[in-house]
């Protein structure tokens, strides 16, 4: 089967109903499945064949969803890349993914290792001109996109997903999403970032609107764009959650919903709480990475005896929380998370290939699972704080700290200290006046007292990455530059 298939179904039995629409523009399947069509048949005439890569670096706009699509009809494998970043770092993934050509934004500058295709008018008119395609490739085993990690430990890793892969990835999603009907769908997220892409496809896999919104927009404009376009779906980061929770009243600020979720980085357990009181009643957190597609999904009712969980897997998700000999432990302890199903995508380079064994996935985050299978998240394994020949978990002292109603957001880490101990260290953004102390007093008051953290620093932003999680490498090299400048 090739994952692009439903979408020329749709088109040939739905064509008159709309599947993107950006600004004025509205392109129905029945458009969208010729434009696929079109566009494979050019990219075969410019010489791109089944296993061929493709790299896409386009903005958040239809052509960059058509060169998805049209790449998967062909059999060539698509590969997004940040539109944003400059032509050294371009240049620098080209190379490391064997890329010979790239899709671009019209005056685009050149790049070092491979050469660029302007998607611009010129490029519209060869499209429309563009003879029969062959049939549709077979799919199937073949790899369909190449998704990359949004870096928060260091360089982004590479994975690829093949038809059947990222089909089966999108059958989990469809689960946990558990909507029945038509729906229109905001995406606000990059295209790039395998949230937004994904989540993008997954609609249009159901037949659903896809309303393509800048990434950037100030809270009020993204719940005016909600209402305007009638949005029914919408997904969004933490930041963003907490950017609308500031203009939210004591109802809900967008009731009319069937879904909202947040996905990239887990949020407070009361942050949760009042996503669902004050944001939408079907407000759900989601939890995934790029080489599974959505693993898990908190929804509304969990909100009251679980908040500070990710939820329940799809039903095709494996989940395991093993030690540090890959032994399985039992619910309740705490260990790395492990996954396996059929939505697993394979992985490129041995930076990539560290975090796959023996059929599992290992994303690198501690965990633990209760007796009903919900993941309890305590950070990433390389975070994880050593002192005293113990454990702390950041998370758990996140948590603590997010309990404060001085605390707009908060991170923590673990800098080196005397010997090999390591000193508990926590970034907040506060709310009003706040103290080191009054914060501490609060830690202490909930922790045992070496997981107190020995410092406090004040921010004003946190640094993010281009998903827009956390950067904890920076704030780890702030706190250096600190201490030895």
């Amino acid at each position: 089967m090739n994952a692009v298939q439903p979408i020329l179904n749709f088109g040939l039995r739905r064509p008159a109903s709309p599947a993107l629409i950006e600004g004025a523009r509205t392109i129905s399947y029945g458009e969208l499945a010729e434009r696929i069509r079109q566009t494979a048949s050019h990219l075969s005439a410019l010489g791109f064949r089944p296993g061929d890569r493709i790299g896409l670096c386009l903005n958040d706009s239809p052509d960059h969803v058509i060169a998805l699509l049209a790449a998967g009809y062909l059999g060539a494998v698509a590969v997004p890349l940040d539109w944003r970043a400059t032509p050294a770092e371009t240049s620098s993934f080209t190379g490391e993914l064997d890329l010979t050509t790239v899709l671009v934004e019209p005056d685009s500058p050149a790049l070092d290792a491979a050469s660029v295709i302007a998607v611009d008018g010129a490029w519209r008119s060869q499209v429309a001109a563009a003879g029969p395609p062959s049939p549709i490739h077979a799919g199937g085993a073949d790899p369909f996109v190449i998704s990359a990690t949004s870096g928060s430990t260091g360089r982004p890793k590479f994975t690829s997903m093949s038809h059947w892969q990222y089909y089966f990835g999108v059958v989990g999603m469809f689960e946990l999403m558990g909507l029945t009907g038509r729906h229109r769908f905001l995406c606000n997220m990059p295209l790039y970032y395998s949230g937004g892409r994904n989540s993008c496809v997954t609609h249009l896999l159901r037949g659903d609107c896809v309303v393509l919104y800048p990434s950037l927009f100030s809270p009020q404009e993204y719940v005016e764009a909600i209402a305007r376009h009638q949005i029914t779906v919408a997904g969004m980061s933490p930041s963003t959650i907490r950017q609308l929770l500031a203009i939210a009243g004591e109802t809900p600020l967008m009731p009319d919903l069937a879904l909202l979720f947040s996905t990239g980085a887990p949020l407070y357990a009361e942050e949760k709480r009042e996503a669902a009181r004050r944001l939408s009643p079907h407000f759900h957190e989601r939890y995934g990475t790029a080489e599974t597609m959505a693993i898990s999904t908190l929804r509304p009712t969990d909100f009251a005896d679980r908040p500070g969980s990710v939820g329940q897997p799809h039903s095709l998700a494996e989940i395991e929380i093993v030690d540090d000999d890959d032994r399985p432990l039992p619910a309740g302890e705490t260990g790395r998370l492990r996954f396996r199903g059929p939505g697993l995508g394979s992985p490129l380079g041995p930076a990539a290939a560290a975090n796959f064994k023996d059929g599992w996935y290992v994303p690198g985050e501690t965990a633990h699972l209760d007796e009903l299978g919900y993941i309890f998240l305590q950070g990433r394994t390389s975070d994880v704080i050593m002192r005293g020949g113990a454990k702390i978990y950041p998370a758990e002292v996140e948590a603590a700290l997010s309990e404060h109603a001085g605390v707009i957001e908060v991170a923590v880490i673990g800098v080196a200290g005397d010997g090999n101990e390591e000193i508990v260290v926590a970034f907040v953004k506060p709310r009003g006046e706040v103290t080191a102390g009054a914060l501490l007093a609060h830690c202490r008051s909930r922790l045992s007292p070496h997981k107190a953290p020995r410092r406090f620093y004040f921010v004003d932003q946190f640094p993010r990455n281009t998903a827009g999680k956390i950067d904890k490498l920076a704030l780890a090299a702030s706190v250096r530059s600190t201490t030895t400048g």
